[in-house]
Parts: structure tokens; C-alpha cells; sequence
């Protein structure tokens, strides 16, 4: 069973540090790093770009654009698309992430999704096939722009039906809540869409919870990804004691560490 860490907000504001604080228990493990390409203030997250209101790109933090590629080079990681500016807007007061707002901006989303995978594509010498949404919250028109741009997708359809309407995705959607419903865990492995597949990271970190869903996806034969932070990680290392010990008790029960691009590559093929 694959077994994937997803790590959402690396930015220009990371340092390569920061990295290796938050993982020093699991040095080798291969992480997919989701990565913001021009951040702002992403509020009530990574606490560094607080009060950053000049769009800042990763590229121009040398030191970690290196750390990064040398971890691609040698197999170690996985570079997500993670949104463009992970910036929140509060229209009418409501908080509200990229992919929501930018859902009624005129621009095109398909050219501004596809002209910032390519950028990051050429910063970190590989292939980006995978858009995670600011706050796991993206609507039609953004699902569309990442499948037009050969991309993959990891989250998972929420109780409102913000997907194309097609016999797969009604499938996908019933399937998913049924499950939930039964279970009470989210469904752990791909759905296909014939457009693009949809992978979720379960943000859950508590061992109890993760080994719950670890011996369900042994039982069904699906991949499981955990979705953290790396800052809350460095800061709350004590918070993070289950996740840790989770990710220990899954290798040795035989799980195979992997990147979230091995199992939209291996299904595609």
C-alpha cells in the first residue's frame, strides 16, 4: 500500500531549515510538497508571510529553489501546484480562498493556472500532475482549468456539487458520501472522472484516526495520503507525536512510502 505525506504552503518565505525541523524523524521519507508560486499573506497560516502584501516568487528564494530541485533530482520529493497567491478575500466579510474568488474573476483560469505550472515546472526540472486547491475549496471552473492543464487533483467532492456533471463524476459523488455515511472516513482512493483523477489527503493526524484509515485502505487496496503543514509541524512538534508514530507503525506493517505523482502516473498508465 502507498503511503503519501502531502505538505501544503511551502513558499519564498520556506526555508530549506524549516524542512528538515519539521521531518527529522522521517529524514528519507519522500514528501510531495503542494508549493504557493507568488504568496501573500495566506492569514491563519504559514505564520512568515504574515502582513506580505507584494506577490512573492518562490524562485527568488535561491537557497530553497535549490534545496527543492536536488530533492526532485534524487527522488526525495514531489512539487504540487498549490493554488497561485494562496490569498483569501473577505467579500461581504466572508473568508474566502483563491479558488472560491477567483471562480468570478474574469480572467482566464486556464491560461493563469497553466502559465504558473509551466514556471514552476522549469524552476524545479519536472513534470507538475497535481493542483491542490487553497483550503481544499475549488469550484467548476478552476476542476476544468487544472484537467486543461494535464493536472490531477487532490481533495476530494464536497456535499455541494461543484464538479462537471457527468454519469462518472454523479458516480464519484454518491460513492464518496455513501462511504462516509458508513464509515465516517472520507473515501481514501483515486476517482477516476475519464477527465482527471482525484486523489484526497485526509487531514486528520491523530494515530488512532490514521491507523483506522490505514487498515481501510489495506482492505480495499488504496493508495492513503495525509495532508499536513510543515510550519505547524516545526512549531507544534508535540501536536504532530501520533502522526509520527503512525507513519512508523505503517512502514513497518508494509507500507511503501510514495510520492503523490506515482499513483496518478501508475493508474494513467
Amino acid at each position: 500500500m502507498k503511503l503519501i505525506i502531502r505538505d501544503d504552503d511551502t513558499n519564498y518565505f520556506t526555508q530549506p531549515q524549516d524542512i528538515q525541523t519539521a521531518y527529522s524523524e522521517i529524514p528519507t521519507f519522500p514528501v510531495s510538497f503542494a508549493v504557493v508560486p507568488m504568496v501573500v499573506d495566506v492569514i491563519g497560516g504559514c505564520p512568515e508571510t504574515k502582513g506580505n502584501e507584494t506577490p512573492r516568487w518562490v524562485g527568488d528564494n535561491e537557497e530553497l529553489s535549490s534545496y527543492l530541485r536536488e530533492r526532485v533530482h534524487n527522488n526525495n520529493c514531489d512539487i504540487l501546484l498549490h493554488g497561485i497567491y494562496h490569498q483569501y478575500k473577505f467579500p461581504k466579510g466572508i473568508k474566502t480562498p483563491e479558488m472560491a474568488w477567483r471562480e468570478k474573476e474574469t480572467e482566464d483560469l486556464v491560461d493563469v493556472i497553466g502559465q504558473y505550472k509551466r514556471k514552476m515546472e522549469q524552476l524545479f526540472d519536472i513534470i507538475i500532475n497535481c493542483f491542490v486547491a487553497p483550503s481544499n475549496r475549488i469550484l467548476k471552473r478552476g476542476i476544468q482549468a487544472v484537467y486543461l492543464n494535464g493536472m490531477n487533483y487532490s481533495g476530494i467532492i464536497p456535499i455541494s456539487f461543484d464538479r462537471d456533471i457527468t454519469l462518472r463524476s454523479i458516480k464519484n459523488y454518491l460513492y464518496r458520501w455513501t462511504l462516509r455515511a458508513r464509515t465516517g472516513l472520507p473515501y481514501p482512493g483515486l476517482l477516476d472522472y475519464g477527465t482527471h483523477f482525484e486523489l484526497n489527503a485526509c487531514n486528520q493526524t491523530s494515530f488512532d484516526y490514521l491507523r483506522k484509515m490505514f487498515h481501510y485502505c489495506e482492505k480495499i487496496d488504496a493508495p492513503m495520503a495525509i495532508n499536513v503543514h510543515y510550519w505547524h509541524i516545526r512549531d507544534n512538534k508535540e501536536h504532530y507525536k501520533g502522526f509520527f508514530d503512525f507513519i512508523k507503525y505503517a512502514i513497518d506493517k508494509g507500507a511503501e512510502p510514495a510520492m503523490m505523482r506515482e499513483v496518478f502516473t501508475a493508474n494513467k498508465e
